[in-house]
């Protein structure tokens, strides 16, 4: 695996990485103002929106906590249920509650918004271990916020949490401090499951770094914590209902088993031949089709470019196949990919830091009102969980 380290000599300061999260604060508020409007437009209020899909059942763990039953449809399946939401973020809105005494809703957004800006001072982070000059970083974090499903940022999901953890993982990773990797790994394990793509990411290169003896035994204090979170949080929730697979059996009705990829196959085909599909004319299935194909261009171009350090090129390989390989809900694929979508932003981030200021504050403001615009959509008018 590559030494990021002796690439780039020079450590961007504090100062720069404020700038960077101040930068996604600002292009973030401009989207969520707009999301705002346009949710108001369509006659709804405030609470209502920052309680769809996954919002609110976050929001009904923090406060009311987790089921003792997995609930069952009367073919035997599995229904819907809170046992497939992982702990740490509804733990994290219930301390904030219990701290500042805000209403749950406000916790939950501010938990956002917080580890949003801790993400991106990781993404440009990243980036500048990457080589590239701070423009690119600031760009990077600047695309990552306008981006289309940035509304998982800005409202009680998971994804900001996930992507803070997930950055200053990898940036860990990169400068070789094994122990805050693995620490930072297993705490995103219990944000989100798809943690098992940071985990392998993390498991081969220091694995790897084992087998050429670089850094002694250092790298088992990455590989020894890292899985603890995600293992904790499937115990933790199967314990709720008297079993240690419980999490796996209210998984089941989201549709979410490893199949190799077909489920996701019948519906690009679905998608390509405009066959099955409800509301054919959904903008959600172009958004869908575009994901998977671009991605697995973007993996590609990342692996030929050798400026980009193996490890980087792994976590995005192993996101993009565990989007494919699990079929779920087609709708839900982009905001799957989002914390990792700095990384495929490396590929264009140099252009655009090298055009005029005015382009890019054209580019990014326009890019924020049209992903707000669009958040509105997703939540609010489009069925289906986004």
């Amino acid at each position: 695996m590559k030494v990021v380290s002796r690439l780039v000599p020079t450590k961007p300061g504090s100062r720069e990485a404020a700038r960077a999260a101040a930068l996604l604060l600002a292009v973030s508020a401009v989207g969520f103002t707009v999301m705002l409007l346009v949710n108001r437009h369509l006659g709804h209020d405030v609470r209502w929106l920052l309680h769809r899909w996954d919002s609110g059942n976050y929001l009904y763990v923090a406060e009311r906590g987790y089921p003792d039953h997995i609930p069952y449809r009367s073919d035997g399946t599995p229904d819907y249920s809170r046992l497939a939401f992982f702990p740490l973020v509804p733990a994290l809105v219930r301390g904030l509650h219990l701290v500042t005494r805000m209403p749950y809703t406000a916790a939950g957004v501010l938990l956002s918004w917080c580890a949003a800006a801790v993400a991106a001072a990781g993404v440009y982070r990243l980036v500048r271990l990457c080589g590239r000059g701070p423009g690119a970083g600031y760009a990077c974090v600047a695309l990552w916020a306008c981006s289309p499903y940035a509304f998982a940022l800005w409202v009680p999901y998971s994804e900001a949490l996930f992507s803070a953890l997930l950055a200053w993982t990898m940036v860990a990773l990169l400068t070789r401090r094994w122990l805050l990797a693995g620490l930072l790994c297993a705490l995103a394990g219990a944000v989100r499951p798809t943690a098992t793509v940071l985990i392998a990411t993390l498991v081969l290169t220091a694995g790897w770094a084992l087998v050429r003896r670089r850094d002694g035994p250092r790298p088992w204090l990455a590989l020894v914590p890292a899985p603890l979170g995600l293992l904790a949080g499937w115990l933790f929730l199967g314990s709720r209902v008297g079993r240690w697979d419980g999490w796996f059996e209210a998984e089941r009705a989201w549709g979410q088993s490893f199949d190799f990829g077909w489920g996701t196959a019948h519906v690009l085909r679905d998608i390509v031949l405009y066959r099955g599909l409800h509301g054919a004319d959904d903008v959600r299935h172009a958004a869908v089709l575009a994901l998977v194909l671009l991605t697995a261009l973007g993996v590609l171009a990342l692996a030929l470019d050798r400026a980009v350090p193996r490890p980087l090129v792994l976590l995005v390989a192993g996101a993009w196949v565990l989007m494919v390989a699990t079929p779920g809900s087609p709708f839900s694929k982009p905001r799957f990919m989002l914390p990792f979508l700095p990384v495929l932003l490396l590929l264009v981030a140099r252009p655009f830091a090298r055009a005029p200021l005015v382009v890019r504050v054209g580019l990014y403001g326009g890019g924020a009102v049209v992903s707000g615009w669009y958040a509105a959509g997703l939540l609010a008018l489009f069925p289906g969980s986004p």
